[in-house]
């Protein structure tokens, strides 16, 4: 919350495997309440979600070795 405060906190975001990158548009601790941003997908959260789909669908190289195959298509 120190970071809410002091205008640092630009983006949050969490990730999953069905919801792969996903922007958090507020955070609650205890009675403090914080909003990110501008309730938007921040421009790091776009980028990691575009290059994560990206290499999943094939649109990137995936040059790390992150998709293995389970069968034959």
């Amino acid at each position: 919350m120190k970071a809410s405060r002091e205008g640092k906190l630009e983006e949050v975001f969490g990730t999953g495997t069905a919801a792969v990158v996903s922007p958090v548009k507020k955070l609650d601790y205890e009675d403090q309440s914080a909003k990110i941003g501008n309730g938007e997908i921040g421009p790091l959260t776009q980028k990691l979600y575009d290059t994560l789909t990206g290499i999943q669908w094939g649109r990137i190289p995936d040059t790390k070795g992150w998709i293995v195959p389970v069968c034959d298509a």
